[in-house]
């Protein structure tokens, strides 16, 4: 897995609890023996926001679109600068629900990634409002030999996450000489997945106790919420009418620096599922 900015690697954690109670018999003549009757019950803990978070993929569905092209840039003193790979983009989930990028190359016979970084990322080509958090760059690894039998170029998303399940907050792929961070192709990606919420809609309950931070409005819509110290996950939910797991899928970049999900204060989370 190639990152460059900010990475994420998680891993899901299941609590299970069992408690067993037993319970004898009294013998019913001095001669026999006391036989305990297990009597055992069990309970698991509550679901953990990371095994909450919705997994939209079923294996061979194509999930998004969009088209590799070559975007205006400075001089790049690279020979890959002169040969950027450009074509039709598939997003493709494959045989064990991981996220394939396919790629037709308009020229086959000149097709070479050697040298090239490709990489999704939460950055927007769309002309749509960018999220107020730093954007996630994940890398792709050519998988084989790089091409199946159509000749596509087939590429895996190095993305084992929690938020895994809803890639939909990667907006586009972005194409650069290794190491480097000037872009010379990009697209946008256009989701065909379901809304995982369809209709959340946000409404501020005003401050509380543990979520006393500030809001920020943009062109008449509750954009950002920007934490105080203390603040938890929680109780900021609860102060915008969400759950946490929702909170958490409007921002999979809580997954920033822990196993769980955390606020920083000062650091604005979104709170609108256009921005996600």
């Amino acid at each position: 897995m190639v990152f460059r900015g900010v990475g994420r690697v998680t891993a899901a954690v299941v609590v299970i609890g069992v408690v067993g109670l037993v319970s004898g018999c009294a013998a019913a003549a001095p001669a026999a023996h006391r036989s305990p009757t297990p009597n055992a019950t069990s309970s698991a803990a509550p679901a953990s926001i990371q095994q909450q978070l919705p997994n939209l993929l079923v294996a061979g569905q194509t999930i998004g679109t969009g088209e590799l092209r070559v975007v205006d840039h400075e001089p790049i003193a690279n020979p890959v600068a002169d040969r950027p790979v450009t074509g039709a983009v598939r997003i493709v989930v494959g045989a064990d629900r991981d996220i394939e990028v396919h790629i037709r190359p308009d020229d086959p016979a000149t097709t070479d990634l050697t040298g090239l970084d490709l990489m999704m990322t939460g950055q927007r080509r769309d002309g749509k409002p960018e999220n107020i958090q730093d954007a996630a760059f994940f890398g792709l690894l050519p998988t084989g030999s790089g091409t199946d039998a159509s000749g596509e170029l087939v590429l895996t998303l190095g993305l084992a996450a929690p938020y895994a399940g809803d890639p939909t907050f990667l907006h586009s792929l972005q194409e650069s000489p290794s190491g480097d961070a000037r872009v010379l192709a990009a697209t946008a990606i256009t989701w065909s997945l379901p809304s995982a919420y369809p209709g959340l809609t946000v409404a501020d309950g005003g401050v509380q106790t543990y979520a006393h931070g500030r809001t920020v409005v943009d062109g008449g819509t509750l954009a950002y919420y920007v934490p105080n110290p203390y603040d938890t996950i929680y109780q900021v939910s609860r102060r915008f009418g969400l759950t946490e797991t929702q909170l958490v899928w409007l921002n999979p970049e809580l997954f920033m620096y822990s196993d769980e999900p955390q606020l920083t204060s000062g650091i604005g989370v979104n709170l609108d599922p256009a921005r996600r």
